[in-house]
């Protein structure tokens, strides 16, 4: 089985590197773009499922790549991006908001979620959907957020150690995981 992992195409809040976190806000245009771009890119992969974030960025996007596939889209509130806290809105390049990126650091989010909390829900996701479609579907595409698809990189690839570096998630970004057999 293959997951397919895309992180939604572009926001006004991207444009203006604030921290989205869980505030529900569209794509833009080129956000909308992206995401077409997108389905370009994976119109040669058979997808048998959707499953995106509640949130409108993540579900347009999940739409427009599902536009010449007519396949069924779930909703799952437990991919919905990560509960920033007092720290949605704020200026992405702060000082803080970089330092909540880290795993190893696990800095303590007021009102929202650290890292490692955030982290485990997205790990055990992971295992409930490999868990009950494995063996019924070969591709699912998962459509959600930059810390889910950070989360997802430690899933299939092992937790960072004290070298951890923070890598930037691109809208639109694609990553692909092949699901090893039962």
């Amino acid at each position: 089985m293959k997951i397919i992992i895309v992180r939604h195409g572009k926001t006004e809040w991207n444009t203006l590197k604030k921290a989205a976190g869980q505030v529900d806000i569209p794509l833009i245009e080129e956000g909308i773009e992206q995401a077409k771009e997108t389905r370009e890119k994976l119109k040669n992969i058979p997808i048998d499922l959707i499953i995106t974030s509640p949130l409108i960025r993540a579900k347009q996007t999940a739409e427009i790549i599902n536009e010449e596939r007519n396949l069924p889209i779930i909703v799952d509130e437990r991919i919905i991006e990560r509960d920033l806290g007092i720290y949605e809105g704020m200026p992405n390049t702060e000082d803080i908001f970089n330092e909540i990126r880290y795993y190893t650091k696990n800095v303590p989010v007021e009102g929202g979620e650290d890292c490692q909390t955030y982290t485990k829900r997205v790990f055990a996701f992971l295992d409930d959907i490999i868990k009950k479609y494995q063996g019924n579907y070969e591709t699912i595409l998962i459509c959600s957020h930059g810390f889910f698809l950070r989360s997802a990189s430690w899933y299939f690839n092992g937790l960072p150690d004290e070298n951890e570096k923070v890598v930037r998630i691109k809208n639109c970004q694609i990553d692909i995981y092949k699901v090893n057999s039962k």
